[in-house]
């Protein structure tokens, strides 16, 4: 019994599997949720277009129809949008909800405010700026870029800070 026990474990896992199953242990179960509602969003989001034929057969397709003799397209909604309008009932200016979305929304746009003056500030004051060169290194970005992105900061604050 000892021999079957020690032969399992010599030949029967590897040590390619032992740190699948270690890896698969590290990542966190949010992440895992994540990515499957990440992807099921993707595809809850898909267009379903109704197609009959000539022979008056219906097809359910994420493609236009096929131009054939007799063939018609109705695009339909798909069954996410159809939830998210049904969902969202019309509240009146007034409601607590929407005033409390109101300020909200009035606490973020503060809050992004500060952080456009800083990125502002960090970029004036710093003198060199790290930028990615598209090959997944790191270089120094010259004058005119560094120009370029204060621009940029600058009129990000004169958009949204008034």
């Amino acid at each position: 019994m000892l021999e079957r026990w020690f032969a399992a474990r010599l030949y029967g896992t590897s040590p390619f599997h032992a740190c699948l199953s270690q890896i698969a242990t590290m990542i966190p179960r949010p992440l895992y949720v994540a990515l499957i509602l990440s992807a099921a969003h993707g595809i809850a989001q898909a267009q379903v277009i109704k197609c009959k034929d000539a022979s008056g057969r219906t097809t359910y397709q994420s493609t236009p129809c096929a131009p054939e003799q007799g063939a018609r397209e109705q695009k339909m909604a798909a069954p996410a949008q159809k939830a998210a309008s049904a969902a969202a009932p019309k509240k009146d200016p007034g409601s607590p909800e929407q005033a409390d979305l109101a300020a909200f929304n009035e606490r973020m746009r503060v809050r992004m405010c500060e952080i456009y003056r800083k990125n502002v500030s960090v970029l004036k004051d710093s003198e060199k700026m790290i930028v990615p060169d598209g090959k997944g290194a790191l270089q120094v970005a010259d004058a005119r870029r560094r120009a370029v992105e204060i621009a940029q900061a600058e009129q990000r604050v004169a958009e949204n800070c008034k």
